[in-house]
């Protein structure tokens, strides 16, 4: 295996030196740090040691020893949080779906197309990156418990919690709402873990993440040959997702001219492949989510009524974290708890001031901002206390309570808006890749803004 000054974040598994020492090089082009491995069972062992730094593996499907499925095996019952992708051989189909039946994120045959690999392997690191923010928002749904196992703080969170245990049972497709960084796709896990389903896959499709030619292909696959570039086969997440869970992240950006199909897999259960004539069964429950007003965009013309209805049969809206300003004592703990074992420092604590004035804010962000002030409180406070000259100057400030998502307390939105661009640029070195994760935006929304603002 390779070495390199900081962890990897890539474990490439295959028995050919050749494809090894190939995709070493195509990985690092892509930003990636790769670590390299020829045997299965080894590389199970180094999983383990990397914990927290590790963001994907790509493993093989045919090798001596262990092989990609049973290595799927063990990363499902011991690491069920680190996503893997698989490549697999032509002849290797079954072999291909029992992957994605064991917890296999995507699939590609070889020879595989690099930029297409890439890109489901940077899709892979972002759902890596983003369930770690979320292990902080399980805190609100009830702490260090199975995610199954969802606990909420407040009352407000209860009857959602309660409501999302009576339609987990069901197999009616749900719609959650509600603003970014509330904990929609926790929610979403908890109903699949809940239903008869659970045995099933859970697949995810972020609907913003891929342009609208690669999305049709992500959701329903695509026949040898059905555009340029189509060289094989390759099932899609509907496919993928057979006899579990397809969970549509903010199903209000699927373009316009693609929802006649995914209506078609509610409605008639139905969908056919890009390129292909056979119709093939929908057996999948969905789960779709959004932060847009849907009501909103059916009246601009840019989203269709007939699907909002198919979507929600059974809506529940998560609400804001300023709304159950209860659950942010438990919430912050549980915040730097996590940032201490990945630090593998000790669990920093708040002052009793600190905490009133977390408790007082408005938190326009949710439980994403929360996160990154405490990240950046924590590593700037002196004796492993946060004190309340450790926070950002809105929350000193008198009125700083008052600010909210629509500018309140003579703040204008702009003046928030940037104020908070700033504080995760500095957060984050100047790192915009990063600054755009933390904030839940694209990396070109960042460059708007910061023209905007005049920070360029």
């Amino acid at each position: 295996m390779t070495a390199s000054r900081r962890p990897p974040d890539l474990l490439i598994i295959d028995d050919d030196e050749t494809v090894r020492r190939l995709l070493e090089m195509q990985a690092r082009q892509n930003g990636f740090r790769p670590e390299l491995h020829e045997d299965g069972e080894d590389a199970m062992g180094r999983v383990k040691e990397l914990a927290e730094e590790l963001d994907v593996v790509l493993l093989d499907l045919r090798m001596p020893g262990w092989s990609g499925l049973r290595c799927l095996e063990h990363l499902k019952e011991h690491h069920p949080s680190v996503p893997t992708v698989v490549l697999s051989g032509a002849d290797e189909a079954a072999e291909a779906v029992q992957a994605m039946k064991l917890g296999a994120v995507d699939y590609l045959t070889k020879p595989f197309d690099p930029d297409e690999l890439f890109a489901v392997l940077r899709n892979a690191r972002r759902m890596r990156r983003a369930e770690r923010e979320n292990e902080s928002l399980r805190e609100t749904f009830g702490g260090a418990g199975p995610e199954t196992e969802v606990v909420a703080r407040s009352e407000v969170m209860r009857e959602v919690i309660e409501k999302a245990g009576k339609v987990a049972a069901l197999d009616s497709t749900v719609l959650l709402t509600g603003e970014s960084g509330v904990g929609k796709g926790v929610l979403a896990r908890m109903i699949h873990g809940k239903s008869p389903r659970t045995d099933g896959p859970f697949v995810t499709v972020s609907c913003p993440a891929l342009p609208r030619e690669l999305l049709e292909s992500e959701l329903f696959g695509h026949e040898k040959g059905a555009f340029t570039g189509a060289v094989k086969r390759r099932i899609g997440k509907v496919e993928a997702a057979r006899g579990g869970t397809l969970f549509l992240d903010e199903v209000g950006d699927l373009p316009l001219d693609l929802q006649p199909k995914l209506l078609n897999v509610l409605q008639d259960r139905q969908f056919q492949r890009v390129g292909g004539e056979a119709v093939l069964d929908a057996d999948v429950r969905v789960v779709a989510a959004t932060n847009l007003d849907l009501e909103e965009k059916i009246a601009a013309g840019e989203f269709r009524e007939d699907l909002f209805y198919r979507l929600s049969v059974i809506p529940l809206e998560i609400p804001p974290l300023r709304e159950r300003l209860a659950e942010v004592e438990a919430l912050g703990a549980s915040i730097l708890a996590g940032m201490a074992a990945r630090r593998n420092t000790k669990v920093v604590q708040l002052e009793k001031e600190a905490l009133q004035a977390l408790e007082s804010f408005d938190w326009p962000g949710n439980v994403r901002q929360l996160e990154n002030v405490l990240e950046r409180a924590s590593a700037f406070c002196e004796g492993g206390v946060i004190s309340l000259e450790d926070l950002p100057a809105e929350f000193r400030e008198p009125n700083g309570s008052d600010r909210g998502p629509s500018g309140v307390g003579g703040i204008p939105l702009a003046d928030l808006e940037r104020a908070a661009l700033v504080q995760t640029l500095e957060l984050c070195k100047g790192n915009k890749a990063e600054t755009a994760r933390r904030l839940g935006v694209t990396e070109k929304s960042i460059y708007n803004k910061m023209k905007r603002f005049g920070l360029m």
